[in-house]
């Protein structure tokens, strides 16, 4: 408990003088839910899950929780039964299972190895018809990585810009109706989010922050994360 609360203590210092003053850092674009009330943060989890596109984002809004204890952060199977993240290392037991889901506020869709995730949306409608589903009344559906084909084959994508992993980028393009973007960290439009290779699901998840508490609560997360926001995509190749 001792820990526990140092640790809140070194965040509000970091933020005071800046919060304190005022919300003159939060976007236009901030996002507002009602003061006081949870919000649901849901995470689809499956078989084969890629680990950092799913603890990435975790990550953040249990460091934001510290903050703003208003996150409600749960995961969610097609089943109760245990799945397994890549190459079977985790063993993870959702909190609920499809129908047992409350609905959430904020969804998040991790991806997979593209194989997996290709296979999914060829064989799994009950998971595409879940999205969909939640998408219907959340106020922000985010995917990490290879998450956004699962966005895509849902429908979620059309009319909108988005991105993925790289290894992935042509499936996206192969719909039409989805204004892909290259080489970004990750895209928003609209209620959407999308984020292109694992990490980056770190950056689309500081970038929600932003825009519920604040930026200076976005760059104070990211220090105590040791993670650097500069968007630079210069390492990566041509």
């Amino acid at each position: 408990m001792k820990k526990k609360t140092s640790y809140l203590l070194i965040l509000l210092i970091g933020l005071f003088s800046s919060v304190a003053r005022g919300q003159k850092d939060i976007p236009e674009t901030h996002i507002e839910f009602v003061k006081d009330k949870k919000i649901n943060v849901a995470f689809l989890i499956y078989d084969q899950v890629e680990a950092l596109d799913l603890n990435g984002p975790i990550d953040v809004f249990a460091k934001a929780n510290l903050l703003d204890p208003r996150y409600n952060l749960y995961t969610v199977a097609q089943t109760d039964d245990k799945v397994t993240s890549e190459g079977g290392v985790m063993g993870l037991m959702p909190t609920y299972d499809f129908k047992k889901a409350p609905k959430a506020d904020i969804l998040v869709v991790p991806g997979a190895h593209p194989d997996i995730v290709a296979k999914l949306c060829e064989e799994n409608q009950e998971l595409l018809d879940w999205v969909r589903q939640q998408d219907a009344t959340s106020k922000i559906t985010m995917s990490v990585c290879v998450g956004g084909i699962i966005l895509s084959k849902a429908g979620l994508l059309n009319g909108k810009k988005a991105t993925t992993h790289f290894m992935t980028i042509e499936a996206l393009r192969s719909n039409s109706e989805v204004n892909v973007v290259d080489n970004v960290r990750f895209v928003q439009d609209g209620k959407i989010i999308t984020t292109a290779g694992i990490t980056s699901g770190i950056d689309g998840t500081l970038h929600l922050i932003d825009l519920i508490n604040g930026k200076k609560v976005g760059d104070k997360i990211a220090e105590i994360l040791y993670y650097n926001r500069n968007l630079d995509m210069g390492f990566m190749k041509s």
